[in-house]
């Protein structure tokens, strides 16, 4: 059996029952973007392989609406996604089940989110490049057609933002802000290798309450890849929840850490 990516999470296999179909060219190309489509159904793994044993198209990789990853044709190979052949060539395609059908075909946040980690993660691992508007892409991006739907073009800025942040920890590296992210004071010491002040106090403050998830020296002061998972640790403990517990020190966290017993 064709092996699926490495990837972190399960994925299911279906490389080699859509090769059977013939819709699939065995030819490698390099990879230099992402692309995220939508079902146009509320369909599961197995039913997008049904309608491709039938329908002439593929794509490498499918989420459903849980946001279970299925895999239907090798990474480097070329899908007949994009309705383009230099898309199809270069691009990563990325199909989406959706929620509910026209004319708005919603996505769950459990499938976007997931799509948009998958990303990150060929982005780190197969392109080498981090996401931007310039690799990460919509069908339509490629063709005349309103794939992957009105609510993702909507959100088109969060989805970006997830996959940027799959893409640095995949890579090891400390979360960038994002543009609306408002900066901490001192964040001039954002830096690995720079003693910081804001970091120092969050460490004293996670060894004085036992944090049991602190993983860095209680004496250090650095900035560095652990510490992202100290901080993230930290603002847990003052009540932050899901992505807002992201290990970036932000306005929020540095107001709450100014305030005594919290």
């Amino acid at each position: 059996m064709t092996p699926t990516i490495a990837y972190d999470r399960t994925v299911s296999n279906f490389i080699d029952q859509l090769s059977a179909t013939g819709h699939v060219t065995h030819r490698a190309y390099r990879k230099t973007s992402v692309t995220l489509h939508h079902n146009a159904a509320r369909l599961s793994h197995q039913g997008v392989l049904n309608v491709w044993r039938t329908r002439p198209a593929s794509a490498h990789f499918d989420v459903d609406a849980a946001g279970a990853v299925a895999q239907y044709v090798k990474v480097n190979e070329y899908a007949w996604a994009v309705g383009n052949t230099a898309g199809n060539q270069s691009t990563i395609s990325i199909e989406m089940a959706n929620a509910t059908l026209a004319p708005g075909w919603t996505v769950t946040d459990a499938t976007w989110k997931s799509a948009a980690r998958l990303a990150g993660w060929h982005f780190a691992k197969v392109i080498g490049e981090r996401p931007s508007r310039s690799n990460l892409f919509y069908h339509h991006h490629w063709s005349s057609t309103s794939c992957a739907g009105p609510y993702m073009d909507q959100i088109y800025g969060k989805v970006l933002a997830a996959a940027q942040e799959a893409y640095d920890r995949f890579k090891g590296a400390p979360p960038v802000p994002s543009a609306d992210t408002e900066p901490f004071p001192g964040a001039s010491f954002f830096h690995a290798g720079q003693k910081s002040p804001i970091i120092a106090a969050m460490h004293r403050r996670l060894v004085a309450e036992g944090c049991n998830r602190y993983q860095s020296n209680a004496d250090a002061d650095i900035w560095g890849p652990g510490d992202v998972q100290s901080y993230a640790a930290w603002q847990q403990k003052l009540g932050f929840e899901g992505d807002d517990a992201n290990g970036i020190p932000g306005q929020s966290s540095w107001d709450k850490l100014q305030v005594p017993n919290v």
